[in-house]
């Protein structure tokens, strides 16, 4: 019999090392690919060859190139309605402005608003977008999560839309997000 128990906790012994040693290469063999992948995320492995300064100016001399494109009105997932005007530039979208669909006015990026019926024309929207074009400023760049610049165009001291560069040539972005939303609808 005790040779018995001893042959038992010996192949247990076993057992539980053998688990420890497989559970530690499957987590080795994980976290390598899962950092790597966290340090490209966070941008730690690109540098600009285009500088901030650079973006902006870049924007600067596009601006009074920009022009008011298509109307489309989009419905979330609680029925609530966002009313968008793209930017266009030489044919492209390169970037969207939202508007208040109760009111019509501009508002500014990242300001959400519970609408359910849109009160404001499409004509309305886009003649309100063309006449704000003037007036927009650029203000500032700040490095994109794929390595893009992104530079904020501002209308009375608050972002309204924001423009992308390249990073490495310098060359303004199609916004695909607002290019897909504006063919959907």
């Amino acid at each position: 019999m005790t040779t018995r128990r001893k042959e038992t906790t010996k192949n247990t012994i076993g057992l539980v090392r053998g688990s420890i040693c497989l559970v530690s290469a499957v987590l080795l063999f994980f976290a390598s690919p899962v950092t790597a992948k966290k340090d490209k995320e966070d941008g730690a492995l690109f540098t600009p060859t285009v500088t901030a300064e650079q973006a902006v100016n870049i924007v600067k001399d596009v601006l009074p190139k920009l022009a008011a494109g298509k109307y489309w009105v989009k419905t979330g997932p609680r029925g609530d309605k966002t009313m968008n005007v793209a930017l266009v530039l030489e044919g492209k979208i390169v970037s969207k402005v939202e508007l208040n669909p109760a009111s019509g006015e501009i508002m500014p990026k990242g300001q959400r608003i519970f609408v359910e019926q849109v009160s404001t024309n499409p004509e309305q929207a886009v003649d309100r977008v063309r006449q704000a074009i003037p007036n927009l400023e650029v203000a500032t760049a700040r490095l994109g999560k794929d390595g893009e610049w992104k530079v904020e165009l501002t209308l009375k001291k608050g972002v309204i839309a924001d423009i992308n560069i390249h990073s490495g040539d310098g060359s303004i972005l199609t916004d695909w997000g607002a290019s897909k939303e504006a063919t959907l609808n």
